[in-house]
């Protein structure tokens, strides 16, 4: 397992809350995924369905 750092940037964060309809704390781990280079995350959250990019397993 790595931890990785969030990955930082007000304007990338509105822009998703928005675009997205997500909540703060779901857009951070969205743009952190992105950054990261991760396309596959482990979820429950169907929220995360929303971001095209972003595919979620249970």
């Amino acid at each position: 397992m790595r931890i990785l750092k969030d990955y930082q940037s007000v304007e990338e964060l509105r822009d998703f809350i928005v675009r997205y309809k997500l909540l703060p704390t779901d857009v951070q781990i969205a743009l952190t995924c992105r950054y990261y280079g991760i396309s596959t995350i482990a979820s429950l959250d169907e929220d995360f369905k929303r971001v095209q990019w972003l595919k979620t397993i249970p």
